[in-house]
Order: C-alpha cells, then structure tokens, then sequence
C-alpha cells in the first residue's frame, strides 16, 4: 500500500509516533530500536512498515511535525500584535513556552536531527531557515523603527536561538522556575542588549 494514502489521523499511526517520541527522549535515535517501538505501541513491525518506510522516517516525521507548529505559532504571533517590540517579545515568549508544553519533541528536534537522512535532513534545515527568516524580519522591523541598536543582527538572531531553545536541557516542569517567568527573563536580557530605549515588556 502507498503510506503517502493512509489517513494521517489513523490512531495506529499516532500511537507509533508517540512511543518514538517516548523512547528517542529516553534513549536517543541510536538507542531506540524498531523492535522497542512497536512493542511498546503494541503492534508487529510490519505494522510499523505499513505506516513508515523505516525508523528514519519515523523520526523526520516528529522533526517536521514539532517545527511545523513552531513557525505556525511564531507566524500567529505575527498577526497578532502591530509593534514590532511587542511582536518580538510573544514570538520568544511562545517558543520558550513550547519548552515545556513539548519538551520530548523540543529535545528530539534539537539533538536528533543530525541522524536524519540527507533527503529528510535538507527540508528540516529549511524549516530553520524560515523560523530564522521570521525573527530577522523583526530585527528589520525594529530597526526600521529606530529603536535596535547597532547590532549585528545575523549575531543577534543566533542568540535569540540559543536563548529560546537551551532552557529544554534544564527547565523542570514543577521546579523552581516557572515557564513564563524563564520567557520575561530571556525577553528581558535580550531587549536589554539590542534596544536603544529601555522599556516594560512584563
């Protein structure tokens, strides 16, 4: 049968995605194998290859899915709000807090994505340069404004990266911090570094 014609919203197929999920958070891509994934799913492998040609395309599955809803939200965002200060500050406000709302597949994303194949590798990196591309129309539209300063803004939106993306390694769902408070903090050190005019962005 073409994969490319099963129903995407079959729950067999999402009850495989979610136990990859499970097991490459736990154990990595190259720990987790076919055979603990469809046993935890309950199926058979050829229950498996009847939905995905291999564990590789398992895994680019949950790649392009996580960064999907990422350039979805950051775009919603967009549309949202009119000055470019209040944009910027709920684009990294809402990537920060998919930390915690998607913690599994944030890490997947970030440190698995490197096993992907070429092919499948090639339109991740894409999906990366259009999450790159909508922060650095803000860095435009901020100095447009008059309120960036001087900064290097190719520099800028890599910090802006590492900033929003490092907190899944240590942020505790239940521990001291909370998410939103991580996201001001973030906002904060970063609006306090590029913008011209000190302002509230609680």
């Amino acid at each position: 049968m073409n994969r490319d014609r099963i129903d995407h919203n079959d729950g067999t197929r999402e009850l495989l995605l979610l136990s990859a999920i499970d097991l490459f958070f736990e154990k990595g891509y190259v720990g987790a194998s076919v055979r603990e994934i469809v046993k935890k799913a309950h199926v058979t492998n050829s229950i498996l290859y009847h939905y995905f040609k291999d564990k590789n395309e398992l895994l680019y599955v949950i790649i392009n899915r996580i960064g999907r809803e990422l350039i979805e939200t950051l775009r919603s965002v967009q549309k949202m709000h009119d000055d470019p200060v209040e944009v910027l500050a709920n684009m990294i406000f809402a990537q920060v807090c998919v930390v915690e709302e998607k913690k599994k597949e944030v890490k997947i994303f970030l440190d698995e994505q490197y096993q992907l194949e070429p092919t499948y590798e090639s339109r991740i990196l894409q999906q990366h340069r259009w999450i790159y591309d909508l922060y650095r129309e803000q860095l435009e539209a901020l100095d447009k404004k008059g309120c960036l300063r001087d900064v290097n803004k190719t520099a800028t939106n890599f910090a802006i990266h590492a900033m929003t993306n490092w907190p899944y390694r240590w942020y505790r769902e239940g521990g001291p911090e909370d998410i939103e408070d991580v996201a001001k903090a973030i906002t904060d050190m970063l609006f306090n570094g590029i913008l011209i005019k000190s302002e509230n962005f609680s």
